[in-house]
């Protein structure tokens, strides 16, 4: 009997049919450019390190009930190389609802050039999701509205693309691939997610001996909303400190357009701050501004991460601050 391998099997899982479900949106990380393995399985061993990263994200400062995100994750090769892992578990709470994940990330890669990488990667893992009824309330007083606790588990999926040199990256991805069996259970009535697909691209463009300059972009797309675009742009000094900021933003089309939504397209303007203390050791911050009417009522949103890299077998590769 004939077996499929690694790469052809992601393929045909990664293009299997969706169906479309309102939904809660992915946890957007403004520093996901330091932590791709959050919306990208083909991320795991990029970095041809065994890399440790923490992020913190507290949205809508002064919000009640305002989001509130935390993701652990940690990746690296096997020994011949061809083969990336990683593990990942994300917390995120909004009001009453709460959601904790966790995943592990397969990559197949293949040897493109010295310094270029294609991945084929899959994620598998659960989510929990819930809902604590004592935290809701209503404007007119409904006794049954603190018995309305849920707790759903579900089996979930993610399939990514990476490809990535020494100057260039590309990816795609999709996540919450196994959505539609929420269809099926009438528990989902209170709950629901969406399949998400991603499109990643940028590069890294030397100014001079010291400096260097790296824009990007991201795409968001779940066919429920507009679409989400982040314009990115970071500079490194020193190989030591990364300053930069982000832009985000709507994108009106088809069905989807926010004109038809009376919604308005701006979203926030990010300033991006990492520094790399030594080869290890990582520290990040963001602070996002809210472009949209919520910023009369909320302060902005705090983002901090820790990166640490334990080992390098290809220093050139494996230093993060490249990509």
């Amino acid at each position: 009997m004939k077996t499929i391998k690694p790469q052809y099997a992601f393929l045909i899982l990664f293009f299997l049919g969706s169906l479309k479900v309102k939904a809660q949106q992915d946890v957007l990380f403004t520093q996901f450019v330091f932590n791709g393995l959050e919306i990208n399985p083909g991320y795991a061993g990029y970095k041809e390190v065994t890399n440790l990263n923490l992020t913190y994200r507290s949205q809508w400062i002064g919000l009640k009930g305002a989001p509130q995100s935390i993701n652990v994750s940690i990746d690296g090769l096997t020994a011949n190389e061809k083969v990336g892992l990683g593990f990942q578990v994300l917390q995120d709470k909004i009001g009453a609802q709460a959601n904790l994940s966790s995943y592990f990330s397969y990559a197949y890669r293949l040897i493109m050039g010295k310094y270029a990488r294609l991945s084929f990667g899959l994620a598998a893992g659960l989510n929990q999701y819930s809902i604590d009824g004592n935290q809701l309330f209503t404007i007119d007083p409904d006794p049954s509205s603190n018995t309305l606790t849920q707790r759903l588990i579900q089996p979930d999926l993610k399939a990514g693309i990476y490809y990535a040199d020494d100057k260039f990256f590309m990816a795609v991805s999709a996540t919450n691939m196994l959505s539609n069996l929420e269809s099926y259970n009438p528990s989902y009535l209170v709950i629901k997610t969406a399949r998400h697909y991603y499109f990643q691209t940028g590069g890294l463009i030397g100014l001079g001996p010291t400096l260097q300059l790296k824009p990007s972009i991201i795409i968001r797309e779940d066919f429920n909303a507009p679409m989400n675009l982040d314009l990115n742009l970071l500079l490194l000094l020193n190989q030591q400190l990364w300053i930069g900021s982000t832009y985000r933003t709507g994108i009106n089309l088809g069905a989807n357009s926010i004109q038809n939504k009376n919604l308005s397209s701006n979203d926030s303007f990010s300033f991006i701050l990492e520094y790399y203390i030594n080869d290890r050791f990582r520290m990040g911050y963001s602070y996002d501004y809210s472009l949209s009417n919520i910023s009369n009522i909320s302060n902005g949103s705090h983002e901090l991460s820790i990166g640490y890299t334990f080992f390098s077998k290809h220093p050139h590769l494996a230093c993060p601050r490249f990509f």
